[in-house]
């Protein structure tokens, strides 16, 4: 007597064989899993590569700081000086979210918040930003700020910090002014 094919459904057992068919179950389980792993690989790589540019924003505003700290930068003016600190960065950064300020380092931690350049609920800069060089030995602060696009982000797993949907990088370098010789 030949036997039955699984996928026939007619007779008493026709229940129990479809619940003992297997196939396309691997079909299923990439279908139901597939979207979650996908979700996982993009966070993850934005996630590195939003730690690579936080990297590459310290490092700029280090050499900018060096910049000043040597005292190249007492004859320039705010956007120059911007587009300096903006040309060390170009490979992953716009200079249109670029923020810079340079100003003297407060003498308290109080005076700290108010040097900071402030932000509006929708993610706009509301102070317009300060450049000043004071001569040696002065203790000054370098900010820069960029406003990083996050895009493509899974649901519940926002990495935007302003309203604009954009996360705000920041690194700050205070350093005193080397006296010229």
């Amino acid at each position: 007597m030949p036997k039955p094919d699984i996928l026939s459904f007619t007779g008493p057992t026709k229940g129990r064989r479809f619940l003992r068919c297997e196939r396309g179950s691997h079909a299923i389980e990439f279908a139901l899993l597939a979207p979650v792993i996908i979700a996982v690989i993009l966070a993850t790589l934005q996630i590195a590569v939003i730690f690579l540019a936080k990297a590459y924003l310290e490092t700029a505003t280090e050499a900018a700081s060096r910049f000043v700290m040597t005292n190249q930068a007492n004859s320039l003016t705010q956007a120059q000086f911007k587009t300096q600190v903006c040309n060390n960065i170009s490979a992953l950064f716009t200079c249109a979210n670029l923020i810079v300020e340079l100003q003297q380092a407060p003498s308290s931690a109080s005076q700290m918040s108010t040097a900071m350049p402030q932000f509006n609920a929708n993610g706009v800069l509301t102070t317009a930003t300060s450049y000043s060089v004071a001569a040696a030995p002065a203790k000054m602060m370098l900010i820069v700020m960029y406003r990083w696009p996050v895009f493509g982000v899974p649901p519940g797993l926002n990495f935007a910090n302003m309203g604009s949907g954009t996360l705000l990088m920041s690194s700050t370098q205070i350093f005193q002014i080397e006296p010229t010789s």
